[in-house]
């Protein structure tokens, strides 16, 4: 008789990423792209009728996100719900694509970018337009080619091309990463026998990496003031007060340094092991649901240094692999493991806190569309109407209401920059193309002033 065949224990790996997509397609379809920036940025985009860069040295960052919607523009697309489908794809398509990238080059390796995933992206992430993701996404295919790929293939060589290229003009976190890639580029230039064809992407990819550090550099010399101290406070802030997922985040990479010694990487490996982690995985990834008080999305954007922590922090580990190749591969297994379950657990909380997302935008939906007319103040609207975020809820009213616009959600600071001010039709964009007219909300407010001078 033949014996039984013992089982295969499961692909965590390849779970982890197909929760992370699934929770990337529900975010689509729920147009959480429309969260604080989002919609301020999708009517600049509407407005230009193109690409819009609200920061000029980040601008390919804008355009990675934009591309679809621009797309969608030019095939003569007007639907303010298909557009905003369209901008989500791009916003949420960076880190697949990313993702994929490495995975083609070093499948061995692969592990790495998962928990880079895990630890940065997904924590500094609900506000999905962050021009941050991006040059933390394709600094990982870059780093694959130069550093995996031995010797560099046409695919890598266009990865490498492709990567550098889009990190020009990134994001200003590219003065501390564009010099380690530069060095690394240089150093596998001289040491190694390439193809000359090959030999030429490296150089191109120097120059623009290059580029990269002196636009960062302007960035930093020229900031936007809002944003590079809203960078360096969030910083501090969470440190002192780390937010929920962070101080999980830290506790799972320390559990990751634990199994380096074999009793531990047994414990895990054993059933009560992997129950005790599936258990704090389940919590982890539900807890919106679960305590949707609790729910911060705001503070993810205070994390946002992390996709700049995070690269720096595994960029040794990266480097000693690519040197000593047998180095941690007896341990790969369980790493591999322990950071497809960070990936699984920080998308399933991306997808619980989605979800409350999307019951927020109902209510939203029902409020500007059913009985109200004219300026509403933001009052027990949920668990996403936070302070420092508000300034956005008149151009997310106008992106999920309807084109007849009755009213419109106001900030909760009036006092702060708005990129229109709801109370003087003069500033208020002209989106007539996509179906958006203000006749009804002007009537209201006119009649408000009436009331009051009278």
């Amino acid at each position: 008789m033949n014996s039984p065949q013992a089982k295969s224990p499961p692909n965590w790996t390849l779970i982890g990423c197909a929760v992370f997509g699934l929770f990337l397609c529900y975010a689509i379809l729920t147009q959480r792209c429309l969260y604080a920036d989002g919609s301020f940025c999708l009517i600049e985009v509407f407005k230009k009728g193109g690409f819009a860069a609200i920061v000029d040295c980040r601008s390919f960052s804008a355009y990675a996100f934009q591309w679809p919607v621009v797309l969608a523009l030019k095939l003569g697309i007007t639907n303010i719900h298909w557009l905003a489908f369209a901008f989500g794809l791009g916003c949420f398509s960076v880190w697949p694509v990313a993702m994929f990238l490495c995975y083609r080059m070093s499948p061995p390796h692969f592990w790495l970018v998962t928990l880079a995933c895990g630890a940065g992206y997904l924590n500094t992430a609900f506000m999905s337009v962050g021009e941050h993701i991006v040059a933390h996404a394709f600094f990982w295919p870059a780093l694959f080619a130069i550093l995996f790929v031995r010797p560099l293939t046409p695919f890598a060589a266009v990865a490498l091309m492709g990567s550098t290229c889009v990190l020009m003009r990134s994001y200003e976190s590219m003065i501390f990463l564009g010099p380690l890639l530069i060095a690394l580029l240089a150093w596998r230039m001289v040491a190694g026998k390439e193809n000359p064809r090959h030999l030429a992407a490296m150089a191109i990819s120097m120059i623009f990496l290059v580029v990269s550090v002196w636009v960062a550099w302007e960035g930093v010399r020229h900031p936007n003031v809002m944003n590079y101290n809203g960078f360096i406070n969030g910083i501090p802030k969470e440190l002192k007060h780390p937010e929920w997922t962070l101080q999980l985040t830290v506790l799972w990479t320390l559990l990751m340094f634990a199994t380096l010694n074999p009793a531990v990487a047994k414990f895990l490996r054993q059933k009560t092991g992997m129950a005790l982690m599936i258990l704090v995985v389940l919590v982890w990834g539900l807890w919106p649901v679960i305590r949707p008080d609790q729910l911060d999305p705001e503070a993810q954007y205070d994390c946002r240094f992390l996709d700049l922590l995070v690269p720096l922090a595994l960029l040794p580990v990266a480097v000693m692999l690519a040197i000593k190749s047998k180095w941690l591969a007896a341990q790969t297994p369980d790493l591999a493991r322990l950071a497809a379950l960070l990936l699984l657990a920080q998308s399933l909380w991306h997808a619980s806190a989605t979800y409350e997302w999307q019951k927020y935008v109902r209510d939203c939906q029902k409020i500007l569309a059913v009985g109200n007319s004219g300026p509403i103040f933001p009052v027990g609207f949920g668990n996403f109407n936070q302070p420092d975020m508000s300034w956005t809820n008149p151009s997310m009213s106008l992106m999920i209401g309807p084109g007849h616009v009755l009213a419109m959600i106001m900030p909760a600071h009036p006092e702060s920059w708005q990129p229109f001010d709801p109370f003087k039709p003069s500033t208020f964009p002209d989106l007539k193309r996509y179906g958006v007219d203000y006749t009804d909300y002007v009537n209201t407010l006119n009649r408000e002033k009436l009331n009051h001078d009278r």
